[in-house]
């Protein structure tokens, strides 16, 4: 394999500690995620495999797109710095898609949790 592919995972592995050391929003995906990780193991124990794999699932779809919309945003505040409407209606699009996600994450967990208690 050459050099070359293998700086692909370099760049990437660059851009998610750029993102987890100075973006609030991606650093609180991050520890939300364990967070609801470790009380949904308290309070649903045992999962079974696949409820894990949907939990798993809807964090990182979540961590996804949070890592997306925080790229979308250093790009146009770069290029755009001054306010334009167009500009605004695009960050908040990427805004909706992490919304999107969580909203998604919130109906797994709720599922979960009303199978088990019912």
């Amino acid at each position: 394999m050459s050099k070359k592919y293998f700086n692909r995972f370099k760049h990437a592995w660059r851009g998610i500690s750029h993102a987890a050391i100075n973006d609030f929003g991606y650093r609180t995906q991050l520890y939300l995620g364990v967070f609801i990780a470790i009380v949904v193991a308290i309070l649903f124990k045992p999962l079974e495999t696949w409820e894990l794999l949907f939990i798993l699932l809807a964090w990182v779809l979540i961590v996804i797109t949070e890592l997306q919309n925080s790229a979308l945003e250093v790009t146009l505040n770069r290029l755009h710095p001054e306010q334009h409407e167009d500009i605004m209606h695009a960050k908040d699009m990427a805004a909706g898609a992490v919304l999107t996600a969580g909203t998604f994450l919130i109906i797994v967990l709720l599922s979960i949790g009303w199978e088990r208690l019912m």
